[in-house]
């Protein structure tokens, strides 16, 4: 049943995020990648972002947030827009809401909410205005 609900492809995304959430809460993030792994063999390797980032609480509880950022960041698409609220919010978890600014600034416009949420946190209100009035403004400054 697992293979079945667990090939991303058919949208079932969310079932491999359940399952990840469920092997933390019971304190087995090693059960959760073994699944993961197994998914992404079947798949011939590599797993696009979409389903990686599910990976990552799994890893920074088994391995520490430094671990799941190193392979965060090693991954293909890891440098994009897409990734860095995902590594944001590790860092932000382990207490590190500076270093989740500094990724998320420089992805600022399509992250614009995340970056806001995390200036807030840091008591930069002001900044956090500035960003989500700039998200209103086109890229072309138009």
């Amino acid at each position: 049943m697992m293979r079945v609900q667990a090939d991303g492809r058919n949208g079932d995304e969310g079932v491999l995020h359940v399952l990840s959430e469920l092997c933390l809460e019971q304190g087995r993030p090693g059960d959760g990648l073994a699944h993961l792994d197994t998914l992404a063999a079947a798949r011939g390797g590599e797993v696009e972002w979409e389903l990686y980032w599910i990976r990552l609480p799994l890893i920074a509880a088994r391995d520490g947030v430094d671990e799941a950022i190193a392979q965060a960041r090693s991954h293909s698409e890891g440098a994009t827009s897409y990734a860095a609220p995902h590594i944001a919010e590790l860092l932000a978890g382990a207490g590190r809401i500076e270093e989740a600014v500094a990724v998320l600034e420089e992805h600022a416009h399509e992250n614009s909410h995340d970056l806001a949420g995390y200036l807030i946190d840091l008591g930069r209100v002001e900044d956090a205005l500035a960003v989500l009035r700039q998200r209103r403004t086109p890229a072309t400054g138009d």
